[in-house]
C-alpha cells in the first residue's frame, strides 16, 4: 500500500481461514454479505491481480453512489488489496488491504487497512480527523456483517 493517511481495524473471527477466504477471496460478491453495497459485478470470472469490480452503494459515500476498484495484491488465504478508481471525496486516492492469519484451527485474525492520499492540507488536517473514526466504525460494522454471514452460512 502507498503511504498517506492510514487507519487499521483488527478483529478475530470465529471461523477458520479457509471459510473466511472463501468469502473474502470471492472479490465482487460482497453484496451477499454486507449492507455497505447493494450490488457488485466483477469484470472477469477468475479473481487475480487486475480484476476490477463495480459496486453500487445503497447511499452516497464521499460523493459517490458507485465505485470501481481494482485488485493490486491477491495472495490466497493471506491478503487481498485493491485501489479505488478515481478520488474519494476529499481524498485523491483510496486503497484497502484485507489480511487474514490463523489465530487457531477455528479462528482467524482479520486486519483491514485503509490508506488515503489527501487532495490538500484541508483534507489532511481538517477532514481526516473526522473521517478516520467514521471509516473505522464503518469497517467494524462490515466485519460484523462478515462474521454474521460466516456463522449463518457455514463453510460459505
Amino acid at each position: 500500500m502507498t503511504t498517506g493517511l492510514r487507519y487499521q481495524v483488527r478483529h478475530t473471527l470465529g471461523s477458520p481461514v479457509d471459510a473466511v477466504w472463501s468469502v473474502l477471496g470471492d472479490f465482487g460478491t460482497e453484496h451477499r454479505w454486507t449492507k455497505s453495497v447493494s450490488r457488485c459485478v466483477r469484470d472477469s470470472e477468475i479473481v487475480s491481480v487486475g480484476t476490477r469490480r463495480t459496486c453500487t452503494l445503497p447511499k452516497p459515500l464521499m460523493g459517490r453512489t458507485q465505485v470501481t476498484e481494482e485488485i493490486t495484491e491477491y495472495a490466497p488465504r493471506v491478503a487481498l488489496s485493491y485501489t479505488l478508481d478515481g478520488p474519494a471525496g476529499p481524498f485523491a486516492t483510496a486503497a484497502s488491504k484485507w489480511s487474514i492469519a490463523p489465530a487457531s484451527v477455528n479462528s482467524t485474525v482479520l486486519t483491514v487497512e485503509g490508506n488515503f492520499t489527501p487532495r490538500n492540507w484541508l483534507s489532511e488536517f481538517v477532514v481526516w480527523p473526522l473521517a478516520k473514526p467514521f471509516l473505522q466504525r464503518l469497517t467494524r460494522r462490515v466485519i460484523g456483517e462478515l462474521e454474521d454471514f460466516l456463522i449463518a452460512v457455514p463453510g460459505s
